[in-house]
């Protein structure tokens, strides 16, 4: 065997292993996100907890004013529903559709554990409006009175390479990227350096009698949006290195055959 075959050998062994790496570490990962999940679950079914004291994914309640006014509108869409799907009471979901994801900011006060308070706005995400052909915001309900509403603390979300990004100039949106929309809203505090003011939001919680826009959104469809493909990332590395171990075993095979043969 010549030393580039060896070279070649050890250098497809390296990737192989780093690939079975990768997949057990991804199969980890989706134990970790599991008891993460079941965490959220178990918490959904206790009492709220007040902003002051809740970290990242509890859920919270609060009461305060929305700024109607420097709402972002985020593009997004709902599938329509599986066939005989029913809601918590007993109702047929909504038809899938285009639409918008309203995101107001929320001004409500932040009182510690030793009462001291502080006004602080959070962007609250209202719900699901859906919107026509032509893309128009439709009216909806925008109470001006204050409120008092339930829902998850969770981050802000980032850009993917994968679709288009945000563009705050022109009130455009296609992530929950709270920093940017607070930028374009003016908010106090929002073009301070970090640790960012405006890094997390509030989905607010579906109340079970509301029938008009915005819809909220439920406990389990909550749970399903946090990603939770680890299981398909872990498959996915193994393919891969079975296919290096595979590709390895035809090329030594072809190789021996052709050494083997006479000249």
């Amino acid at each position: 065997m010549s030393l580039k075959t060896k070279a070649f050998i050890g250098f497809i062994a390296a990737i192989t292993l780093f690939q079975a790496g990768l997949g057990f570490w991804q199969w980890n990962r989706r134990a970790e996100k599991h008891a993460f999940i079941a965490a959220i679950a178990e918490a959904a079914q206790k009492a709220p907890r007040q902003l002051a004291e809740a970290k990242l994914w509890d859920r919270v309640v609060l009461t305060g004013r929305y700024l109607h006014d420097r709402t972002a509108y985020v593009r997004s869409s709902r599938p329509d529903p599986k066939p005989g799907a029913r809601d918590a009471e007993g109702r047929a979901p909504p038809a899938g559709s285009f639409g918008v994801v309203v995101m107001t900011p929320f001004v409500t006060r932040n009182c510690a554990a030793d009462e001291r308070c502080v006004l602080t706005t959070v962007y609250v995400n209202r719900g699901f409006v859906p919107t026509p052909p032509d893309g128009k915001i439709p009216a909806f309900e925008r109470p001006d009175e204050p409120v008092t509403l339930t829902g998850f603390l969770r981050p802000s979300e980032k850009a993917s390479f994968l679709q288009p990004g945000n563009d705050p100039a022109r009130g455009v949106y296609f992530f929950r990227t709270i920093e940017e929309m607070a930028v374009a809203a003016g908010l106090f505090g929002a073009d301070q350096p970090a640790p960012a003011r405006y890094a997390r939001f509030i989905d607010r919680q579906a109340d079970p009698k509301e029938a008009a826009p915005p819809f909220g959104i439920e406990v389990r469809d909550f749970l399903k949006t946090i990603q939770n493909n680890h299981f398909e990332y872990a498959l996915t590395w193994w393919a891969l290195a079975l296919t290096n171990v595979v590709i390895m075993g035809v090329f030594l095979v072809t190789r021996r055959k052709r050494d083997a043969a006479p000249r």
